[in-house]
């Protein structure tokens, strides 16, 4: 679920706040069309609208636009990404946002002092030199000849502009938040903030989170920073999913897969051992069940390949093979194999938290698949019930827990799983 857009004015800037993000955990989609936020999928959407050398009226068009497109989507917090030097069309895209949005107040925080940015007394300072001083000032497209931050918005937004100052700041957040209050009240609607370290980015954006009404969060890469543990922007799990082969026809088994199955996020797969036994069809199954297993994978769910789950299907293939001249050691041996073929195609193509694989034909058969010299044995899962890793081949070093048939009480499987999650 998206829980942030951040709306940036170049694809450099979009990127360097996108993985303060990141960093932190959660997924960032940067977009280079504003069109592609409602379908993106991750926790923050950065939407680069290209609008930082253009006019006023052309950025405030755009970024009305990509404002408009994050409303309808339900994202309720947006963050403003400013050049960290104060180019661009600050004030007419502040306008397009709170315009379209309804924030009730711009904190605007440009700061970023690990880069030598920093706000005093209003004054913006590139390394301890006023902006106008700099070469900024000389910028061939964007030149910037104000270093006084409420200055320089004030002649580009309709808004009345207020100012923060280090003085508050240094009483503390509850000082600052008292601040922001009686600016805000006082019909104040853009507040420049001071900060000269990450500490006060974090005060201001802890007091700017309790204000009573939403505000648009604007600045560079530095404030980005503060905002996942004030807003509360808790990384997604990234818990990888669990591939299971259950290949053992036992009764036992039987009951841990259906014990298993009774998880909601868990994907079960029946593999129709009869088809196995001979081509066409053989092919044909392994690539269904690949396909299926892998689109399962993918959408984050563990999957359980079945095969002889029910007794009629273990005696229908026991007599698809008598017809076809295979004693039951070689219709086993035959179905093993197609099943190490399935299980090495996903384990190769897909991250995998581990693998448990129930019968030891099946295990063995995985194993050689995937060129395994042996497995590094490290514990239990439950008694008899090994865990451990593999070593060599293709998947060296993937979580395996290997089990008897017969082995384990019925949720030996769910123990597994968890096993190789945690």
């Amino acid at each position: 679920m998206q829980k942030l857009a951040v709306i940036a004015d170049d694809l450099t800037g979009a990127n360097d706040t996108g993985v303060q993000f990141a960093k932190q955990g959660l997924t960032v989609e940067v977009l280079l069309a504003s069109k592609d936020a409602a379908a993106a999928q991750a926790d923050i959407v950065v939407i680069d609208t290209n609008s930082r050398a253009v006019s006023p009226a052309e950025a405030y068009q755009r970024v009305a636009q990509a404002a408009a497109i994050v409303k309808a989507s339900g994202i309720n917090a947006v963050y403003k990404k400013i050049d960290s030097t104060l180019r661009g069309n600050l004030g007419a895209e502040i306008d397009a946002i709170m315009d379209t949005c309804g924030q009730a107040a711009a904190i605007v925080a440009p700061a970023y002092p690990q880069n030598g940015r920093c706000v005093v007394g209003g004054y913006h300072l590139l390394n301890n030199i006023p902006l106008e001083a700099t070469e900024i000032a000389r910028d061939p497209k964007c030149p910037v000849k104000e270093s006084h931050i409420p200055t320089l918005i004030a002649g580009q937004t309709r808004r009345p502009v207020g100012h923060l100052s280090f003085k508050t700041l240094l009483k503390g957040e509850d000082a600052a938040l008292a601040a922001l209050k009686e600016l805000i009240g006082g019909g104040q609607e853009v507040i420049v903030c001071d900060a000269w370290e990450n500490k006060q980015l974090a005060l201001i954006a802890a007091a700017a989170a309790k204000l009573a009404k939403p505000v648009l969060w604007v600045g560079s890469a530095g404030l980005a920073q503060q905002l996942p543990a004030v807003l509360g922007l808790a990384a997604r799990k990234q818990s990888l999913p669990v591939l299971v082969i259950a290949g053992s026809v036992s009764g036992v088994t039987r009951g841990q897969v259906a014990k298993l199955k009774q998880n909601a996020n868990v994907k079960s797969i029946e593999v129709n051992a009869s088809a196995l036994l001979a081509e066409p069809a053989r092919s044909g199954e392994v690539k269904r069940c690949c396909a299926e297993a892998a689109a399962a994978l993918r959408g984050g769910c563990d999957v359980v390949l079945a095969s002889g789950y029910a007794e009629e299907v273990v005696e229908h293939t026991k007599a698809k093979g008598t017809a076809l001249g295979y004693t039951a050691q070689q219709v086993g041996d035959i179905v093993a194999g197609a099943l190490g073929e399935i299980g090495k195609g996903l384990a190769v193509e897909r991250a995998l938290a581990g693998m448990v694989l129930t019968g030891g034909d099946i295990a063995v058969s995985v194993c050689r698949a995937l060129g395994a010299a042996g497995l590094r044995v490290a514990s239990e899962v439950a008694p008899g019930i090994p865990v451990g890793c593999l070593t060599g081949g293709v998947c060296d070093g993937l979580k395996v827990v290997t089990k008897a048939g017969a082995f384990g009480g019925e949720d030996a499987l769910v123990k597994a799983v968890n096993c190789l999650k945690s």
